[in-house]
């Protein structure tokens, strides 16, 4: 199968504007909301290219300091590549969980897995449900053809643990993942009209199937947070690794209020700031577990300052939702300036390879 290829303005009028002059909603509520399945995929989408989803707590990286040193070595000799699922990429990056199922959703994922492809970075699909569901075609979170060497990982929400191991296992198998990720979001969940209310029993569930579960298994927040108490349950038990997605970055309380007109100030503070949350990680897990960073991060001196705290990977969501909305050129620019700007901060903190940053920070008081 031929690649397929997206030049700016392609993917129509709903990405024609995308740049950073986001406007907050005026009205109480969005034209675009959900189809006969439920599906809102495309709504998110727009929400969050065409208006301010992000979060007006900062994520904390605003009082981290690299540590520096003299770099005793040529900057030529300076290697980004990290580890992760038994796969080298790049530089320790991967596209967080964006898109799938959508009528937009198949051009984005084509974008991105191209550009990660090309890049030798992670990426991960959006939640599986209504295409396990068969509510939508896969079409859209069939990505492999166009990237099959990169670490790629499926999705779904922890409360999709209810619907057993095979529910899980399809999940990562139709799509020829290499684990799965389960976002943990009670908080988005309350503020939909029909999101789930009742958690109980889900991290039973989880422990159980985690016992035979042939894939790796990660848990992430959706931009408040992981609280420490889920953080010591996952380091109890066979969770591979988490995705910190700290508060900071984009906010999911703001975008489901957004789209249903409700007041979002009143919850887009809530959670835990990202340097929290990665601090927080590091106590819990130990060191062959994978701590990805998340919520906020939007410079290549961010990742640095994230790989110093503890974090072994960092993702990204929004600024990729952005390019993608563009072209694969845009994705692969924008990428090689933020692999440009961690190997500058490494020049500056005298650190050859990612794993030297360890530790190579202070807290501003």
């Amino acid at each position: 199968m031929g690649k397929k290829k997206y030049c700016r303005g392609s993917i129509g009028s709903t990405f024609a504007r995308c740049g950073e002059d986001k406007k907050e909603f005026p009205s109480p509520k969005i034209p675009a909301t959900k189809d006969k399945t439920g599906n809102k995929k495309d709504a998110h989408i727009e929400v969050c290219l065409k208006y301010n989803v992000e979060t007006s707590v900062k994520s904390g990286f605003e009082t981290i300091r690299l540590l520096s040193d003299f770099p005793d070595f040529s900057f030529e000799e300076i290697s980004t590549e990290a580890g992760f699922l038994s796969k080298k990429i790049a530089m320790p990056l991967i596209i967080s969980p964006l898109t799938g199922g959508g009528k937009l959703s198949q051009r984005i994922n084509d974008i991105l897995s191209e550009a990660a492809e090309a890049l030798n970075i992670g990426m991960a699909v959006g939640s599986q449900k209504l295409m396990l569901d068969n509510a939508v075609p896969a079409d859209s979170f069939l990505v492999r053809h166009s990237a099959p060497s990169i670490p790629l990982l499926s999705n779904l929400g922890i409360i999709h643990v209810r619907k057993g191991k095979e529910y899980l296992l399809r999940a990562v198998e139709s799509i020829q993942a290499d684990g799965i990720i389960l976002y943990v979001n009670p908080v988005q969940e309350v503020l939909q009209d029909s999101g789930e209310k009742d958690f109980t029993g889900i991290l039973a569930g989880l422990e159980e199937i985690l016992d035979t579960f042939p894939y790796p298994v990660f848990l992430k927040e959706v931009g408040f947070g992981l609280s420490e108490k889920l953080l010591s349950w996952a380091g109890r038990n066979k969770i591979r690794g988490v995705d910190v997605a700290g508060l900071g970055g984009t906010n999911w309380a703001k975008i489901e209020c957004l789209i249903s007109g409700a007041d979002y100030e009143l919850y887009e503070t809530l959670g835990i700031k990202t340097t929290e949350a990665i601090i927080a990680s590091r106590k819990y897990l130990t060191e062959d577990r994978y701590l990805i960073a998340s919520g906020g991060i939007r410079t290549g001196l961010d990742i640095a300052k994230a790989l110093a705290m503890g974090a072994d990977i960092v993702s990204m969501g929004l600024p990729f939702l952005k390019w993608a909305s563009e072209s694969v050129e845009r994705v692969t620019s924008e990428v090689r300036r933020l692999q440009e700007q961690l190997k500058i901060a490494m020049w500056f903190t005298g650190s050859k390879d990612v794993n030297a940053l360890r530790n190579k920070f202070q807290r501003e008081s």
